[in-house]
């Protein structure tokens, strides 16, 4: 008869403890896989992926500047003058001076005073504005009493992009060629206006 020791190993208080620690030491380590596992899953489900999106924060601005004011400070003035036998031209030169120049049989009278127009902007210092004239052909002076008209061909500025000073002033002057018809037409005074538009840059 065999030993029943040699075939069944006897549980001894010392392989009951080795065994123990054996498997308590399986038990933590797959624990800790697993929950090693859930961990790093939870992490990569909160991250955001840098491939697919992304945010970033950004700024806005505004500025507020003072508002565009333009006077007449002198009406432009072709003067006094006789049309002669065929008529002409009157220019008066954008200037501060107003120099004028005739053509045809155009004659002008000293005491006539012509001169140009002087226009005062205001607005934000140091800033830069554009100026647009009429188009040529489109201003016609109307005799006061009849339906006689002297057009002006065309209008001229002595800055059509002025800059504002450091006050935020500017001075521009405008002149322009007055077309005079022959003798046939009624004496006496013609005016008219016109349109100059001034914007900023």
């Amino acid at each position: 008869m065999k030993n029943i020791s040699s075939v069944t190993p006897l549980v001894t208080e010392e392989n009951f403890k080795k065994t123990s620690v054996k498997n308590k030491l399986t038990f933590f380590l797959i624990f800790g896989l697993l929950f090693t596992g859930l961990s790093l899953e939870y992490t990569y489900a909160i991250d955001p992926d840098p491939v697919n999106g992304s945010s970033v924060q950004a700024s806005a601005t505004a500025e507020l500047i003072e508002a565009l004011s333009v006077t007449e400070v002198t009406q432009l003035n072709f003067g006094r003058f006789t049309s002669g036998t065929s008529g002409g031209t009157i220019v008066v030169a954008n200037t501060a001076t107003g120099t004028v120049n005739v053509t045809g049989t155009v004659v002008t009278v000293n005491d006539g005073s012509p001169c140009s127009a002087l226009f005062r902007a205001l607005g934000q210092p140091n800033a830069a504005l554009t100026i647009a004239l009429p188009a040529a052909g489109t201003v016609n002076l109307n005799h006061i009493g009849s339906n006689n008209t002297m057009n002006i061909a065309s209008f001229t500025v002595s800055d059509d992009t002025p800059t504002l000073n450091a006050y935020g002033e500017a001075i521009v002057y405008v002149g322009a060629t007055l077309t005079v018809p022959n003798t046939d037409i009624a004496k006496g005074i013609y005016s008219g206006i016109y349109n100059i538009t001034f914007t900023y840059q």
